[in-house]
């Protein structure tokens, strides 16, 4: 749904990623060698997603968009006609 809007930029580690990938593929699996670029891969994945910034999860935009349709529709409905009870009521508030 939100994938419109993200753009993958490259980071600096994915050459290298794809090098130790490349290597690996002629390793015999459970070798010394293997292992030692299993390790090598496995820090390199980690350096990359430090490097990323943290981003908003689906489910916060998905509470913030019904809020502001919430936010909408009862002004909307206030517009035309009186409410007597306090419409703020009606709002989710994020847990912490």
């Amino acid at each position: 749904m939100f994938g419109i809007f993200v753009t993958q930029k490259s980071s600096d580690f994915d050459d290298a990623i794809d090098r130790v990938l490349e290597d690996l593929k002629t390793k015999d699996l459970g070798s010394e060698e293997y292992m030692d670029r299993l390790s090598h891969l496995e820090r390199l994945n980690r350096l990359r997603n430090e490097e990323r910034p943290n981003r908003v999860s689906p489910d916060t935009m998905a509470m913030i968009g019904a809020n502001l349709l919430g936010i909408l529709i009862i002004v909307g409905y206030e517009h035309g006609h009186v409410l007597g009870s306090k419409s703020l009521g009606f709002l989710l508030r994020p847990k912490t």
